[in-house]
């Protein structure tokens, strides 16, 4: 059962009542929307850490916010924005440092390839444990 419930409703035939357009299941990361047009559910399920992360965090923080993003429709287009926002961001710092990583350049070098691999793996984890913090756990 969906946590978070939009008050808009259409009617379901095949369910014989009335169902919420949206909802939001914070436990599955799971946002359907009913269409009233075709009549069905169309569900997308989240599978990165960090929506899971911001989705607990937020209902336990911020639960309003929640609410209102799936009254308003807006919850998947807000997860969508968030996913590529903080990949991004952890792109875009990994790279900073494999310009600016001494050991990582003489890696490269020297044509380590593993020695460059476990670099990058460092530097994902250093980048999301900084953007986690400031875009994650908001």
């Amino acid at each position: 059962m969906s946590r978070y419930k939009s008050e808009q409703t259409a009617y379901s035939p095949q369910k014989k009542k009335s169902v919420p357009l949206w909802r939001l299941d914070t436990n599955t990361v799971t946002v359907t929307h009913f269409n009233p047009n075709t009549l069905t559910d169309e569900s997308k399920t989240y599978n990165t850490d960090f929506i899971r992360y911001h989705l607990h965090f937020s209902d336990s923080h911020c639960p309003d916010r929640l609410r209102r993003l799936v009254n308003e429709g807006k919850i998947d287009q807000y997860l969508d924005d968030m996913e590529r926002k903080v990949n991004e961001a952890i792109s875009r710092q990994v790279e900073l440092w494999k310009q600016t990583d001494s050991c990582y350049r003489k890696a490269v070098l020297s044509g380590d390839a593993e020695k460059m691999l476990g670099l990058v793996n460092c530097f994902v984890y250093m980048a999301r444990e900084a953007v986690f913090e400031c875009m994650v756990y908001i």
